[in-house]
């Protein structure tokens, strides 16, 4: 770990002791800290002005700042109060400062934080007060609603569209070497494993040759790729114990959920992204399609190795993904966004791109 990088896990347990943030779950928060841009400011630097209208919470990591709130008292004159907030005398390891207006904020040393939108802080937790409601005092339904509170995807979606879809899935027990999808079949239904673990296997069209590629457990989903791009299963999901699945058919999966994660951006829009440094490229066809011509600066995931590359991405960055059309990126950004990676997905491919593409031999 780099210096200053944070324990997002400590910090996320530390939050939770924090009012406004109590009533989100440690798994929540840490997907919050994961998207909030880590950003940083030198000695002098204003961070916030008491007229700005953006109101966000700032963590900071390491270095100094300074806060200053400013009121009217009576509309006569007005009055301050300056406080500094310093991590290292702080047993939590951050210092936070809680969105509030009529604050003005300078660094006094360089500094490092995370800025964390309010706005979303408010989405969740009234998510939280809406999921606890649609559950009520069943078991089985707040067993079921507790596994997707863990799954990053769910919290793009209505927690409307979250409920009837609990309510179309189906139990499905499996016993151990049971095989739930197969290579090369046609996509029919969302899986979530409700308990018991899996293997995911796959064979290499071009050498025959066949390996595991992912481990699965409970609250992990399969079986969206092939729904997603209309196609057929990609691997073979193969039980290594005894378990039972949750399994939502492709009509209610397209209808309830697909239309909310899967973000799509036009061209002009992903180029302002790039060129603002809002978002990273990212190709996901195979390694002969990109060699053959790519957009500059893309980093290559393909589709069918993408759950394994998670680790080798950014959580703090947005990712604009690219196929040759727009059925694979689909699929990518949607299992991104399920391991909590912000990600969209490029209109009409690169073969609808109407700029520069790269020719040259990767380096």
């Amino acid at each position: 770990m780099a210096m200053n990088d944070p324990d997002l896990q400590v910090i996320a347990r530390h939050l939770r002791a924090e009012g406004q943030f109590g009533p989100l779950s440690t798994a929540q928060l840490m997907t919050l800290l994961a998207e909030s841009p880590r950003l940083t400011a030198g000695p002098g630097e204003i961070l916030l002005r008491e007229d700005d209208e953006t109101r966000d919470h700032l963590l900071l990591l390491s270095g100094k700042l300074e806060a200053q709130r400013v009121w009217s008292n009576h509309g006569a004159y007005d009055q301050s109060y300056t406080w500094e907030l310093d991590p290292a005398h702080s047993a939590a390891g951050f210092s936070l400062l809680a969105a509030s207006s009529r604050v003005r904020v300078r660094a006094l040393s360089p500094v490092v934080f995370l800025q964390i939108g309010a706005d979303r802080v408010d989405d969740l937790i009234g998510w939280n007060q809406q999921f606890a409601m649609a559950t009520g005092t069943d078991p089985e339904w707040q067993r079921r609603m507790r596994l997707i509170k863990e799954i990053g995807v769910f919290h793009h979606v209505p927690l409307e569209n979250i409920v009837t879809a609990f309510g179309r899935m189906q139990p499905v027990p499996v016993d151990a070497r049971a095989t739930v999808v197969k290579q090369g079949d046609e996509g029919d239904s969302y899986y979530l494993i409700d308990a018991g673990e899996a293997e995911v296997i796959r064979t290499d069209p071009m050498t025959d040759e066949t390996a595991r590629v992912g481990l699965l457990g409970p609250g992990d989903a399969f079986g969206e790729e092939a729904l997603l791009q209309d196609g057929y299963r990609n691997a073979t999901v193969t039980m290594l114990t005894p378990g039972r699945l949750l399994r939502l058919d492709k009509a209610d999966f397209e209808e309830l959920l697909r239309p909310s994660v899967v973000r799509e951006v036009s061209p002009e829009q992903a180029l302002a992204m790039i060129k603002e440094q809002a978002a990273v490229w990212l190709d996901c066809r195979y390694d002969t399609e990109y060699e053959e011509s790519r957009i500059p600066g893309t980093l290559l995931a393909p589709l069918d190795q993408i759950r394994g590359d998670v680790i080798k991405l950014d959580p703090d960055k947005t990712y604009v993904v690219y196929c040759r059309s727009v059925r694979r990126s689909k699929a990518a950004a949607f299992l991104l966004r399920e391991r909590h990676i912000n990600a969209v997905s490029l209109q009409g491919g690169i073969k609808s791109w109407p700029y520069e593409v790269d020719t040259s031999p990767p380096a």
